[in-house]
């Protein structure tokens, strides 16, 4: 055939261009059609995952009488890395008889666990729909419950416990390691948390869970929470608390035990004083939270961070005085009335805890006075 006119040509080759786009539109429409459906299918998965997590498995209870039990009962903590690989002290528990791993949190009070944990259903009512937040900008919500808990073997007794059914980030803070609907604390490394503190201005909605706990042994129990070999004791006798400074707590109108009054240093900026908060569930050292900026800082937002750096700090409260030569120190805008100061985690390496509530107590025990380091 004579393609010697270009027209001829055009005629020639028209049709089959048009054929030929057709098809490869056609086909290009199948795989973007495709595509889509699979990122569909694949962020459904992933929002599935968020909420199908398997329930982390408990290390066995190997608490242990020390003594006897004469010098109190020894529980080990367990060591796990959460969200952004921060370390983590875990505790199994057992709550209505079901073994469940928890977070423990000196600076927090009540047991937060997540509802769908939980071996039941139709718990009593213990309270109305309340919220807990985090520094790391998560929220945890849910109604308090009633159920039987028990740690270490101990015998099982009833305590109003959060049944956490919503993770996650606040208003403040939106892209926070709970945008997923979980975090490390709540899903995919424990299954909640467990607050063994004194008492904060505002907590109303659980029971301690140490104090609850039959015969008066958890009305009285230190915390070591050194990652290398960290534990708990309950009922620790005067031998083994021997050297601990031991501090008034502060108690509130309606005769609540809360954590006393103490300072921080920060080089030669700032002295600041409030609440002084050891916090095992804080993975930061030295976190201030105050309603006023320091005259040194810029001012913002409630909830937002205000300065950090390593400054040469000192904490103390009392007699007992602690120095870092080189400690993280984060100062952050608080809410009206809402200041403190948090001790975390890697600040407490080196720190043993008391909590003495039979006598309205804080005792705080350092092998130094100083440190040049805390890990």
């Amino acid at each position: 055939m004579s393609l010697s006119s270009p027209d001829a040509a055009r005629r020639h080759i028209r049709p089959n261009w048009r054929a030929r786009l057709h098809a490869r539109l056609h086909a290009h429409w199948r795989r973007l059609t495709a595509t889509v459906l699979f990122a569909g299918v694949a962020l459904a998965a992933l929002s599935a995952c968020s909420t199908t997590f398997p329930v982390p498995t408990p290390p066995a209870q190997n608490a242990a009488l020390i003594n006897g039990g004469n010098d109190g009962l020894l529980i080990p903590l367990h060591v796990e890395r959460a969200d952004q690989d921060h370390a983590r002290l875990g505790l199994p528990i057992e709550l209505d008889g079901k073994p469940l791993y928890v977070a423990l949190d000196t600076g927090t009070q009540g047991v937060r666990i997540l509802k769908s944990t939980l071996p039941g259903s139709n718990y009593a009512r213990a309270g109305d729909v309340t919220s807990l937040s985090f520094a790391n900008g998560a929220e945890v919500v849910g109604a308090a419950v009633t159920l039987p808990f028990s740690v270490g073997g101990t015998k099982p007794a009833p305590i109003a416990a959060q049944a956490v059914d919503v993770v996650r980030c606040l208003p403040t803070a939106k892209r926070c390691v709970a945008m997923d609907g979980y975090t490390g604390e709540f899903g995919w490394a424990f299954s909640g948390i467990a607050g063994i503190g004194a008492e904060l201005p505002g907590e109303d909605c659980c029971t301690q869970p140490l104090r609850a706990l039959p015969g008066n042994i958890g009305q009285r129990y230190l915390v070591r929470s050194n990652v290398a070999k960290p534990y708990l004791v309950l009922s620790p006798s005067g031998a083994l608390t021997k050297g601990y400074t031991m501090l008034p707590m502060a108690a509130s109108n309606d005769g609540a035990t809360q954590w006393p009054r103490g300072c921080v240093r920060v080089a030669d900026k700032m002295t600041f004083c409030a609440p002084l908060v050891f916090a095992t569930g804080s993975s930061g050292m030295i976190r201030i939270e105050t309603d006023k900026a320091p005259n040194w800082t810029s001012d913002d937002d409630i909830g937002k961070t205000l300065n950090q750096g390593n400054y040469k700090a000192a904490i103390g409260v009392g007699s007992w005085v602690h120095r870092y030569e080189n400690a993280q120190v984060t100062i952050v805008k608080a809410k009206p009335d809402a200041n403190r100061i948090v001790v975390g985690l890697m600040a407490m390496q080196n720190i043993d805890v008391l909590f003495d509530f039979q006598h309205g107590q804080l005792g705080l025990h350092a092998a130094n006075a100083s440190e040049s380091f805390a890990p």
